[in-house]
């Protein structure tokens, strides 16, 4: 047991080798859930044109139920690592608690809103009325289940707050591969279970999320003994609500910033044509799936940079944001290669015209190589949430993505044309990844991290245990 804790100490041993650890298991959670998007859209399909547009309009009701709970996982894990790196026990147990409470109460509020608001939301977006009932026989069901879907990304945030990298990744794979068998089982049938159609494809998702949340409650108060079921007081439940929401709602803000840049960005590829769309838009999302390492890598700074800045532990928490820089740089480099041997190959695969084939191998020729200057920012951006510090965070994409991509790409597209654009979209990362790593490397302020953010621990709690409410700078 003891062997099994030092491994999870995020503050003993090599930096490096933490963030590996964490690294390699979440890209395999991050493909599975990948995955079940793709099967989804499969096997709505199969129904019909009008059932998969109807289903297609979650997308962005999801992203912004997404960026809620990920703002919260935030939170979590900045709480939870701080105290975790500290050595309190009790205060990890209890912010601990607070988190999945506050998940739960944010989610229940957030599910009964968006039942009420289904009709007037999705008429809003455009849905037609040859889709609306499709639209409701899903969301009804996809709003109640939200509860059992974000629940376990918290549990998974707090587990791999305390440094565990492999549980949070077996959630995510189990919630995964029960989505996909259920999928074609729910939608048309099996033996005595009926064919449901598109409701079937929400109950495969609301059950599949059931059972992992089950299993990571389970998981947490039996397995971890990380739960709190004391009553400590409202004060300090509302104390540690506001400290996650101090860092989880810049950082859910945050995680919008790059989907509005890539709209602008999207804008000014339009204006060449269909084919110039195609090409960019195809080429971006196999680019994405090169990037599934670093956007793992942005999970798991926050967890080893939380628990370093919560024990003082200021030269690792510079080595975490150095090592996961050079992860990224390298790891951009060898996609690049990789890319540019593939362009021909996988443009004549996932492109008919031969205009949209070019426009793809010019953006796998030029973007790919700096993909880690993207990683980079996602990276800091992250590290800083762990700090208990979003707000520099919320900076660092910013500036990538205002102050940067978005101008260098109009710039370039209306001075060169696609090549301008894209290169263009390559000298931002470049910029942002440059600039990003000289900047916290050289100047972030990592010391005294929470005195000056806020006290350690809420006032009443400090009180009660006879403790200085900021610690010493």
């Amino acid at each position: 047991m003891a062997q099994k804790r030092n491994a999870r100490d995020l503050t003993q041993g090599p930096v490096f080798g933490h963030l590996m650890r964490m690294v390699i298991p979440m890209s395999f959670g991050i493909v599975a859930m990948m995955m079940v998007g793709i099967v989804d859209a499969y096997w709505v399909g199969r129904l019909g044109t009008v059932q998969q547009a109807a289903v297609q309009f979650v997308f962005p009701v999801s992203m912004a139920v997404m960026s809620i709970a990920i703002g919260l996982g935030a939170g979590a894990v900045s709480v939870v690592a701080r105290a975790a790196g500290r050595g309190d026990g009790e205060r990890t147990k209890r912010v601990a608690t607070d988190a999945v409470l506050l998940a739960l109460v944010i989610t229940a509020i957030t599910s009964a809103i968006g039942i009420a608001l289904i009709d007037p939301l999705f008429r809003l977006m455009g849905a037609s009325e040859a889709m609306m009932p499709f639209v409701r026989e899903y969301m009804v069901i996809w709003f109640a289940g939200i509860i059992f879907m974000v629940g376990p990304m918290i549990a998974s945030n707090i587990l791999r707050a305390l440094g565990d990298a492999i549980l949070p990744s077996i959630i995510m794979i189990i919630a995964a591969a029960l989505n996909m068998i259920l999928d074609p089982i729910l939608i048309f049938g099996l033996g005595p279970i009926p064919a449901m159609e598109v409701q079937g494809a929400a109950l495969a998702t609301l059950i599949s999320n059931l059972v992992v949340f089950v299993v990571a409650m389970g998981i947490m108060i039996f397995r971890e003994k990380i739960m709190d079921l004391s009553w400590p007081g409202f004060s300090e439940i509302a104390w540690n609500w506001g400290e996650i929401a101090r860092i989880g709602a810049p950082a859910a803000g945050s995680n919008m910033i790059n989907p509005m840049a890539m709209t602008m960005v999207f804008a000014a590829a339009a204006q060449f044509g269909e084919p110039v769309v195609a090409g960019f838009g195809v080429a971006g999302r196999l680019e994405a799936l090169a990037l599934i390492p670093l956007f793992a890598l942005s999970g798991s700074i926050g967890p080893i940079t939380g628990q370093n800045g919560g024990a003082g532990h200021v030269a690792r928490v510079r080595e975490a944001f150095r090592s996961a820089f050079l992860f990224c740089a390298g790891w951009g480099v060898a996609m690049a290669a990789v890319l540019a041997v593939l362009a021909y190959p996988l443009s004549w695969l996932f492109l008919p015209s031969e205009e949209a084939q070019a426009m793809a191998r010019l953006t796998w020729w030029i973007a790919p190589v700096t993909m880690g200057g993207y990683g980079i920012a996602m990276a800091a951006a992250a590290g800083f949430n762990g700090l208990g510090r979003p707000l520099l965070g919320v900076g660092v994409n910013l500036m990538r993505c205002f102050a940067l991509l978005v101008p260098l790409v109009w710039l370039g597209a209306m001075q060169f044309g696609p090549v301008g654009m894209i290169s263009g979209y390559a000298l931002a990362n470049v910029l942002a990844g440059a600039i990003t790593a000289f900047l916290v490397l050289r100047y972030a302020p990592m010391t005294a991290i929470e005195s000056k953010a806020r006290p350690i621990v809420p006032p009443t709690q400090a009180a009660r245990a006879g403790v200085p409410v900021k610690p010493a700078e």
